[in-house]
Order: C-alpha cells, then sequence, then structure tokens
C-alpha cells in the first residue's frame, strides 16, 4: 500500500541524497577534503576543552572544591598541553601530520572519557587525565600546521588558517550549548563519555578516508599550483639554533604566550565569571558563553580572506599579518576596560563579545605566521611558539582562581593582567615581528 511504501521511498531518497553528498565531497580538490576534515577535528578539540568549563560548576559542588582547586584542575589541561608542542612539531615534520592528527584525537578523546572515573578517585588522578587530554590536543596544531604548508598554496594560506583553527570556535560554540544540556538531562560525568566517544569516532572514519594517498594527491596540486616542486620535510639536522637566534620567531612566541593568556584564560572561567560575576545561572551561563566564539567565527569569515587578498593584491606580507595581529590585540584591550568596568550584566557580555570576535583577526596574523617564516619547518615553530603560548593555561588559568580566593574581584583576578599582554604583546609583535622566509634550511645538510 501506499503507507507502506512511504518509509522505503524516504530511505531511498535518503540513500540518494547521500550519495549526492559523497559525490560532491570526491569531487573537491584534495586539499579541501584535507583542510575540511581537520577543522571537524578541531571542533571535537574545543569541544573536549570547554566540556570542563561547564562541568566544573556542579563537579565543584559535589566535591566541595575552592575556586583555587578549581582553577588548578583546569589548568592541569595545560601540563600536558606545554609538554607535548615542540615533540608534537618534531612529530608532525617527521611523519607529517596525517599520522600525528589522529594519534592526536585518539588519545584525547580516550583521556575524556576516562575524567568521571579519575574524579571520583582523587583530585590528583583527574589533574593527569586532563594533561592526558591535554597532551593529544597539544599535538595537534602542530600536524595541522604541517598539513596546511604541505597542501595549500600562500594565497589561500589564511583561510585554510582560518577553516581549520575556526573549528576551535565552532566547538567552543557547539560544547557550551551541548554540555549544559547533557549535564542537566543525564549527569556531569554524561558529557565527558560522549564527547570522548565522537573524537573515537572521528579518528576511526579520518583514518579509514586519509589513510591512503590523499596527501600525495594535494601535494601534486600545490606542485601544479605553484609550478615548482614542493619543498619536502627535514627529517633530521633541524636548524635549533637558528630557531633560537631569531628575533621574529622569539617576538611570534611571545605574541602567541599573549594571545593565549586571554584565549585560555577566558575560555576557562567565563561560564564562572557569568556564573558568580555576573548573577546568572549555569543554563544561562553557558548559553552566553557562545556568543564571542561565535563572534569570532564571524570575525574570521572576513577577516582571512582580506588578508589572502591583500598578499595577493601585493602588499607586503610582514605589513599584513602585523596589522592583523594589532587589530587582535588593541581591539580586544579596549573592550575588556569597558568590560571590567562595569557590573551591568548586558553590557559585559556585549563588549566581551566584540573583544573576543576582533581577537580572530589572529587567525590572519600570527596563525598564519608561522608558515610564512618557514614553510619546512612550520610545524616545529608552531610547536616552538605554542610552548610559549600553553604557558597562560598553566600559570594564568590557576593564578586567576588563586586572585579570586584572595580579593573576589574579577577586573583585577580576571582582566588586569589580560590587558597587560594585549598591549605588549602588539608592541613587541608590531617591532621584531616579520613575515618573510627567514631560509633556516640554508647551508642545512640534507635541505
Amino acid at each position: 500500500t501506499k503507507g507502506n511504501r512511504s518509509p522505503a521511498k524516504r530511505v531511498g531518497a535518503l540513500q540518494a541524497r547521500t550519495r549526492e553528498v559523497e559525490s560532491w565531497w570526491e569531487g573537491l580538490p584534495a586539499r579541501y577534503r584535507i583542510v575540511g576534515a581537520t577543522s571537524l577535528a578541531f571542533v571535537i578539540c574545543n569541544m573536549d576543552k570547554v566540556n570542563m568549563s561547564v562541568a566544573i560548576l556542579p563537579m565543584a559542588s559535589e566535591y566541595g572544591w575552592s575556586a583555587g582547586t578549581a582553577g588548578i584542575i583546569q589548568s592541569s589541561f595545560f601540563w600536558g598541553y606545554a609538554v607535548s608542542q615542540l615533540p608534537g612539531g618534531w612529530l608532525a615534520s617527521k611523519f607529517t601530520g596525517k599520522v600525528v592528527l589522529p594519534a592526536g584525537v585518539l588519545l584525547w578523546s580516550l583521556a575524556t572519557a576516562l575524567i568521571p572515573q579519575a574524579a571520583d578517585k582523587a583530585v590528583l588522578l583527574l589533574c593527569l587525565a586532563r594533561a592526558l587530554v591535554g597532551l593529544g590536543e597539544g599535538i595537534s596544531p602542530a600536524a595541522a600546521t604541517d598539513l596546511i604548508s604541505r597542501v595549500v598554496p600562500i594565497t589561500e594560506r589564511s583561510r585554510a588558517t582560518a577553516v581549520v583553527f575556526g573549528g576551535l570556535n565552532a566547538g567552543s560554540v557547539l560544547g557550551l550549548i551541548v554540555a549544559p544540556f547533557v549535564i542537566n538531562q543525564f549527569g556531569w560525568e554524561s558529557v565527558f563519555y560522549g564527547f570522548g566517544a565522537l573524537g573515537i569516532l572521528w579518528a576511526a572514519w579520518y583514518v579509514v578516508s586519509f589513510g591512503g594517498s590523499e596527501l600525495k594527491k594535494a601535494e601534486n596540486e600545490l606542485e601544479k599550483y605553484n609550478g615548482t616542486p614542493t619543498e619536502k620535510k627535514i627529517e633530521q639536522n633541524v636548524p635549533w639554533g637558528k630557531f633560537i637566534r631569531s628575533r621574529p620567531l622569539w617576538a611570534l612566541a611571545y605574541t602567541h604566550f599573549c594571545n593565549n593568556w586571554t584565549g585560555f584564560v577566558l575560555l576557562a572561567w567565563m561560564p564562572t565569571y557569568f556564573s558568580s560575576g555576573l548573577g546568572l545561572d549555569l543554563k544561562n551561563a553557558s548559553l552566553l558563553s557562545i556568543l564571542p566564539p561565535v563572534a569570532s567565527i564571524a570575525t574570521s569569515s572576513f577577516a582571512a580572506p582580506m588578508a589572502d587578498k591583500l598578499i595577493a593584491e601585493g602588499k607586503p606580507v610582514t605589513l599584513v599579518r602585523k596589522a592583523a595581529q594589532a587589530i587582535a590585540f588593541l581591539g580586544p584591550a579596549v573592550c575588556m576596560t569597558i568590560t571590567a568596568s562595569t557590573e551591568d550584566p548586558t553590557t559585559a557580555i556585549s563588549f566581551l563579545t566584540v573583544g573576543l570576535g576582533l581577537s580572530a583577526f589572529s587567525i590572519s596574523g600570527l596563525y598564519s605566521n608561522h608558515a610564512d617564516l618557514s614553510p619546512r619547518y612550520s610545524s616545529i615553530l608552531l610547536g616552538f611558539t605554542n610552548t610559549a603560548g600553553a604557558t597562560p593555561g598553566i600559570i594564568g588559568v590557576s593564578l586567576t582562581g588563586l586572585l579570586l580566593d584572595k580579593t573576589d574581584n574579577w577586573a583585577i583576578s580576571l582582566f588586569g593582567p589580560m590587558l597587560f599582554f594585549q598591549i605588549t604583546g602588539a608592541l613587541i609583535f608590531s617591532i621584531f615581528g616579520s613575515g618573510e622566509n627567514q631560509r633556516f634550511n640554508e647551508d642545512t645538510k640534507n635541505a
């Protein structure tokens, strides 16, 4: 009968639509597929990062933790994140991001699923589990940077970086929307089990879909695009001495530190600030916390193409990178000053949103700069600067909690240090930063 045929027709229509999507996906250039899959990994990455920012509230209530203890627990993620940066860069350079990225996703996802059991045993075990999450996530940016430098031409690099690292903002949005609902319905433990499972599924899909010749196809596409062979990665004789003596690299490292002080500290403390500082309940605090990352997504959608367009038109790469990073620091500095000086929730949330939206210009600044300085060693350079960039997660997140215990003042504890690093970061990068290839591989054996 007609009623019996309708479900079959619906299934057939769904299968046809699925085939259309598969055909569209397979028709994309290989570099687009790699960038898209990497961006999806970064969505899951920040979902597993922000889930603790939301879950820490009911967890602290259940276990009787102080703000200082909660800050230490949240900062423990960065213990693993910090120590994995340089090893992650070396691993990505040696084995390619195609291998390192799914390994990192699998590690952090399994560690995420272990968190409820660890929390029930001891705070130290919980911190160690979160450190393993950080370890897995810490090797992933270098893997992504390696993939971008291998397959994406410079005139598309800002956009590719925006798509990949924009996945972090999308993950923050999804995590902050989904986590409160899951916690309210099923308990805080379920958010770690569920988000961990997503990463495991992604890793399995990536290995099956990209375990073959996709990277080689993309590298061949880049060679045809450039008209010259793609620079091959070095497996040994890495010029560490030249890195250490490079003024632009040290400027980039400090810029990364300053940029991440704002990003990591706010990511960890924003739901608590909205809840305790502005008097919102958990659900509203988490939902309003999505506004800044949404603004960042919107900003990167035009900031990255604009930077690529300026470079394609012949504007100096150094000028474009410095201008983008100046906006990423000084715009938020103004907005954070206003936020710190008000107790009105609407005003605070509005300027916090605008400020973090403007910070997304860093996609076209510091995050695109490693491949400028050296396409060959870009993953190692990111590991170098992101080691400094991970430090605010350890110092800043825990320091904020300790200052709150002492002062009970959000302006002093949260916003004061942030403003200092935004201003000094803009100054250092504008003076010492560069967008020129530093030729680190010259006079290096096997180059």
